[in-house]
């Protein structure tokens, strides 16, 4: 996290939450059940409306954020949910908050202090806006008049922060560095007993004959030769965001990467220019790309169209299920009554010999006894798999993964 946003972060907790990562609206969070931080994302939705009918409020953690807060960064940070609201984890949906609110446009002089301070101050209540706004006169709350909230500091503390942020230094973010190997379980090398080669090799030359070195394996699979790990892992963080759908994770700069990076300044408000220190202080708080309304609502027969080869295995898993179901159908027609007496008459043969093979057809001869249901059974199972993969692949279509 940029060290401009950790401090606005810290002054905002100061006066949001001083208690730390557990507090709840009012300082009831002796009253709760589990603390904050050992509850998952979901259970702390899930308790908002006790906490409000309880408290007063939803508002819980470090940040306070409220029910309806916590759902929002749920979606747009593509959170399971059962993560753990531990106090790493609140710091960056913090940070989440800051960037919907325009920090990386205010850090970048593309949004003025007064814009920027009263947009916090709709996200914390207790902070006041910078200038007048919404009815409200400079220093009160944005929420002021609701009988719920008010301010806990003045506007000139903001102001003061917000300047000393803008003049941090901008931070080049290095390459991450290789990470460290976790002991052996086995013990070091110095503490075993290594046979004195000079004797044995003599009498067991097999035993110490060099064997090739074996090289490491890949930890970014498709890493081209002249590649960058650290580009690599901006391909992969955009593919996760739906900006790098359709080239390779090759840790190339290649057009397609500078394309995505493009778009994805553009949408999180960062103007133009390339994988600089402020592109990748915002990256990992960036949401899924934003979707187009015709694309959010294209139909299924448009989506086929536009990426036909997400569909292939479903034409072929619904061709060979109807297929599947169309055997049943013949079968219960009585057409493949010959074919099951045929294999009867094989298999009596086959359990005279007394051989393994007649345990083996025994059991075709039941799945054949019972073709027709068998056969629908898997015509079935095959048709749901295809509808399952139509699914997929229309739902990537429409969310802009493809």
């Amino acid at each position: 996290m940029p060290r401009g946003a950790a401090k606005l972060l810290d002054f905002i907790a100061a006066y949001e939450a001083p208690g730390g990562y557990n507090v709840v609206y009012g300082n009831k969070q002796r009253r709760m059940p589990k603390q904050i931080t050992s509850m998952t994302v979901d259970e702390v939705i899930a308790d908002g409306p006790r906490r409000t009918r309880e408290y007063g409020s939803s508002a819980c953690a470090r940040y306070q954020f409220m029910t309806a807060t916590l759902k929002g960064l749920k979606q747009t940070q593509r959170l399971t949910g059962r993560e753990l609201m531990t106090p790493d984890l609140q710091d960056r949906l913090g940070y989440a908050l800051l960037l919907g609110r325009g920090y990386a446009k205010f850090m970048a002089g593309q949004m003025s202090m007064a814009a920027f301070g009263n947009e916090i101050a709709k996200e914390w209540a207790s902070f006041p806006v910078l200038a007048p706004t919404n009815g409200k006169r400079r220093g009160q709350s944005y929420y002021a008049g609701d009988g719920l909230n008010h301010v806990l500091v003045g506007p000139e503390p903001v102001e003061a922060v917000l300047k000393a942020m803008r003049a941090e230094p901008v931070v080049t973010v290095a390459p991450a560095p290789a990470v460290t190997p976790l002991p052996p379980s086995l013990p070091q090398v110095q503490d075993l007993v290594v046979p004195d080669e000079s004797k044995l090799s003599r009498w067991l030359p097999w035993l110490f004959k060099k064997k090739p070195t074996v090289a490491a394996a890949v930890s970014r699979p498709g890493l081209k030769p002249g590649g960058s790990e650290a580009l690599w892992d901006v391909q992969k963080a955009l593919r996760d965001r739906a900006y790098y759908t359709k080239g390779f994770l090759d840790g190339l700069d290649g057009p397609l990467t500078q394309e995505a990076v493009a778009q994805a300044r553009k949408d999180n408000g960062l103007g133009d220019g390339g994988i600089d220190g402020a592109f990748m202080a915002a990256l990992p708080a960036m949401p899924h790309r934003p979707v187009a309304a015709d694309r959010a609502k294209v139909s299924l027969g448009k989506a086929a169209q536009h990426a036909p080869e997400l569909f292939g295995p479903a034409k072929w898993l619904a061709g060979l299920g109807l297929g599947t179901l169309g055997l049943g159908g013949a079968d219960g027609a009585g057409l493949l009554d010959n074919v099951q007496g045929t294999f009867v008459r094989i298999n009596d043969t086959a359990e005279k010999v007394q051989t393994g093979l007649g345990y083996v057809t025994s059991i075709v001869a039941f799945l054949i006894e019972h073709k027709t249901i068998v056969f629908i059974g898997l015509g079935a199972f095959l048709i749901i798999k295809a509808a399952g993969y139509v699914l997929d692949a229309w739902i990537k279509v429409r969310t802009a993964f493809f």
